[in-house]
């Protein structure tokens, strides 16, 4: 079964442009046109430039090489196990565990040199590297582990130096293309036909399998992946209909059926932990559904895992509208996972920019299924505190909901609140957090600018920049980091906005007035006296496109695709509203 079912009728994100340079030590051609469907599924509009067949040194190390001059946005290095390391298939019994282990580490030495001189000539660019494998079928069958002779220890030894690198070089992503291979089957990776007709070292189902892995690892690098599952309850989260045969009768418990079910639910509890968003569709008596969540011993999922939740007798694209207003999320950022093949037809109709994947009927298969689902559509290469924290930070924004409902007026409601907005410059704990809030923030985002961690941490290093996050506190608990603001110097005493952006969940708190009134104060103090600010619409920035002249700048350029706005600093200021508490982290946030 694949999830992969229905996702190009679900296509609706605008296209982005993107430039891929492919460069490999065996054939790579052939992955051009898949990988640009996959990515075209995806919202991405891809252009390549392929280097010559093993001639990716020549590539990076030669100033005047065309892969400079194509300028990439990604740079995909693909290096294949057997032509990484000819030798260990070669005479596996001329290499000792010291020269095996000094084999290792050379590539990795040499990649590590590779990557430097790459990121020297394209700051900017994204590099992917993969994990590799060589053939298990092989001569120290039988001695691999039962002698001093090895191949295995070259390949762990190799992989593991990947994430060394990964974790030294923020442009460097690897992709795992070593599990890949052992998920499908070493046997079905290869043709051997292919290989000796046109140097190419996959079969053609192998690179299918290569252009989804790499579409969903690009759009999860550049932010676009769902946010948000959700769920039916009968025959999804239990086996049976809860309605009629009772939470006793449902299938859910340690033995049978019942099993697959729980083992399910534990893998939607790792979804959470990594900041997922869950939450329930169901047509169902809320009195029933509910007493399975709070009181059935088996269940893993209970009500607080879930940010939101209708459970009544609506038609499910209805429900499924709500649930993005409550969360204040995109349609296009749900997956909604349905049992029956009516409801999930009439969603993808009523509701094409929602992902519907097709489902399994055996409950056996589920735990695959939403593993499959996590490749492609909830695509993480890191996770912040925020991530681990999501499912918390939007259930106390359920409890601020029910508190603005009992408020008298906006700004009782804001006291009541108690915020306290915490400033501080990024640095190397949150450029990650920063950066995945500039390639995922949409609604509140005056300029949408997308940055990856190395364009961040330029910037904060940069004397002609600042960059500033701020994180929200209120009685209910932390918000997190919410916001970010990049300025610029263009002279000595005129500053521009680069980026100001907010998470949907702080919007409309006036968290922006505080925000911005605390860069005035900065900028005054550094001798500037003007801010430019700039807004650049997009299909879903809308919300803001009058805060600039609600906050009192005057329109001083309309261009064809964006707006500037001036905001005098001698004579004008962005104030502070008297509900919050600001907190500066330490001396850097004066500067």
């Amino acid at each position: 079964m694949s999830t992969k079912a229905h996702t190009k009728a679900h296509t609706v994100h605008p296209q982005r442009g993107l430039r891929i340079a492919l460069l490999a030590n065996c054939t790579i051609e052939l992955l051009q046109r898949p990988l640009a469907n996959a990515l075209n599924e995806r919202g991405f509009e891809a252009d390549f430039w392929v280097g010559g067949f093993g001639q990716y040194r020549q590539a990076i190390l030669d100033p005047d090489s065309a892969l400079y001059d194509f300028a990439p946005d990604i740079v995909l290095l693909y290096l294949d196990g057997e032509d990484l390391f000819p030798e260990v298939l070669e005479n596996p019994f001329d290499l000792d565990t010291d020269r095996r282990q000094q084999l290792a580490r050379s590539r990795i030495d040499e990649l590590e040199a590779l990557t430097t001189h790459l990121g020297k000539r394209l700051p900017q660019a994204t590099l992917l590297l993969n994990t590799v494998t060589i053939p298990p079928l092989n001569t120290l069958v039988g001695l691999e582990y039962n002698s001093d002779y090895s191949v295995r220890d070259v390949i762990s030894g190799y992989n593991t130096g990947l994430a060394r690198l990964a974790h030294r070089s923020p442009s460097v992503v690897v992709v795992d293309v070593e599990s890949l291979v052992a998920w499908l089957g070493f046997a079905r990776w290869r043709d051997p036909r292919l290989w000796y007709l046109a140097r190419m070292r996959w079969s053609r189902e192998a690179i299918q399998a290569l252009a989804e892995r790499y579409a969903a690892t690009i759009a999860g690098r550049l932010g676009q992946m769902r946010k948000c599952l959700v769920l039916d309850l009968d025959n999804i989260l239990w086996g049976g209909i809860v309605g009629e045969e009772g939470v006793a009768g449902i299938k859910l418990g340690e033995e049978g059926i019942g099993l697959a079910y729980v083992e399910f639910q534990m893998e939607l509890l790792n979804l959470y932990r990594k900041g997922i968003l869950l939450a329930i569709c169901s047509k169902n008596n809320p009195a029933d559904a509910l007493e399975v969540l709070r009181s059935h011993p088996a269940m893993r999922l209970r009500e607080e895992h879930f940010a939101a939740m209708r459970i009544n007798w609506e038609d499910k694209a209805t429900n499924l509208r709500a649930i993005a207003e409550e969360l204040n999320i995109g349609l296009d950022s749900l997956v909604f996972v349905d049992d029956n093949p009516v409801e999930r037809a009439w969603v993808r109709e009523a509701l094409p920019e929602v992902y519907v994947p097709e489902w399994p009927d055996d409950p056996s298969d589920f735990k695959t299924a939403l593993l499959e689902l996590e490749v492609s559509h909830f695509h993480k290469l890191a996770i912040t505190e925020e991530d681990r924290r999501r499912g918390e930070l939007y259930r106390a924004q359920a409890q601020r909901r029910k508190l603005q409902a009992t408020a008298t007026s906006l700004e009782d409601f804001y006291r009541s609140l108690e915020m306290r907005a915490t400033i501080g410059v990024a640095d190397s704990f949150t450029i990650p957090r920063i950066a995945q809030l500039t390639q995922k923030t949409n609604q509140f985002n005056l300029t949408t600018r997308r940055y990856t961690e190395a364009e961040i941490t330029d910037l904060a290093n940069s004397p002609e920049s600042l960059v500033y996050w701020l994180e929200l506190t209120d009685r209910f608990g932390s918000n997190g980091i919410v916001g970010v603001l990049i300025l610029r110097a263009l002279t000595k005493e005129t500053w521009l906005v680069d980026t100001f952006l907010l998470s949907c969940r702080v919007m409309g708190r006036t968290v922006e007035n505080a925000f911005l009134g605390f860069a005035c104060d900065v900028l005054r103090a550094k001798g500037a006296k003007k801010l430019i600010g700039e807004y650049r619409p997009t299909a879903k920035n809308a919300p803001v496109a009058d805060l600039y002249p609600r906050l009192g700048f005057r329109l001083v350029e309309q261009r064809q695709d964006s707006q500037l706005w001036e905001l005098d600093l001698e004579r004008q200021q962005v104030e502070i509203p008297e509900w919050f508490e600001i907190v500066l982290v330490s001396e850097g946030a004066h500067a």
